[in-house]
């Protein structure tokens, strides 16, 4: 699952990237329909990608952290019981 979610990070990190990089090119001087093109792109990367699982939760290492201290109550609590 780590892997899942340290893949999905790297992918969200990429993402946002490609926005702030677009945006800090010259693209105000280039030709017009390569400012179009670029403008497009910046749009688009505007809004980060993400993996996610069954479509229910994006894979991040925010999830997985959560994941593994939900997991840690869950067996606290079962620990705490089975005396």
């Amino acid at each position: 699952m780590c892997l899942y979610c340290a893949a999905g990070e790297f992918l969200v990190t990429q993402s946002e990237k490609v926005h702030r990089t677009t945006y800090e090119s010259k693209w105000y001087i280039t030709e017009p329909q390569v400012a179009k093109d670029l403008t497009l792109i910046m749009l688009r990367a505007n809004k980060p990608l993400h993996i996610t699982a069954g479509k229910t939760f994006p894979l991040t290492m925010a999830t997985f952290c959560s994941l593994l201290k939900t997991s840690a109550g869950y067996i606290s609590v079962l620990l705490a019981n089975r005396d």
